[in-house]
């Protein structure tokens, strides 16, 4: 109950739209627990400032808030939903007025995105299968080849951890269901 209660505070305080299923929708959506997200920063040996952050699977946009809320530089959204695109468009516009944080989300195939240079932090919260998450992974190596730097994943329900594993990440952290992983440059 705590934690239903803190998704939907999280939506009475800032105006947004990201607790509920959108009616219709045909894309299933399970937003990240601002306490859970919150606990997974406390135990990550990394800090937010400067930091870039792309959370694919990104939904109607919460984690997109919580990471400014928790003083990255800037958080891209990946999200394969046009309706869930558009809501989180919303929830950006509302909760971005508050907040100096760069947030976006870009509607695409998350397999076929170009993960930037500046990003060093991804987010994923079991958002796809197999397939897609291992073209995931080829495009933030593809990145890192491009511009190698330290780099973190923060997973949770990581089903397909090991495919970081086998592309060189180590874990970092685990605490509940969620993983840490990271890659030194």
């Amino acid at each position: 109950m705590r934690l239903v209660s803190h998704e939907l505070l999280f939506d009475v305080r800032h105006g947004t739209d990201t607790s509920l299923e959108p009616p219709g929708c045909a894309t299933a959506h399970e937003g990240t627990n601002p306490l859970l997200f919150a606990e997974m920063l406390r135990n990550a040996p990394l800090t937010t400032d400067g930091r870039v952050f792309v959370d694919f699977g990104a939904g109607k946009g919460r984690v997109l808030m919580l990471a400014a809320r928790h003083g990255f530089a800037a958080a891209i959204g990946v999200e394969s939903s046009p309706e869930l695109c558009a809501i989180a468009n919303a929830n950006i516009a509302r909760f971005g007025r508050r907040r100096p944080c760069a947030l976006s989300v870009t509607c695409a195939d998350a397999g076929s995105f170009a993960v930037p240079t500046s990003v060093t932090v991804a987010y994923f919260f079991h958002p796809f299968g197999a397939e897609t998450m291992h073209a995931v992974v080829e495009r933030i190596l593809e990145s890192l080849a491009e511009a190698p730097r330290d780099f973190y994943v923060m997973y949770l329900n990581p089903r397909y951890a090991d495919m970081f594993v086998t592309a060189g990440f180590d874990e970092t952290g685990r605490w509940h269901d969620a993983v840490l992983l990271s890659r030194p440059r």
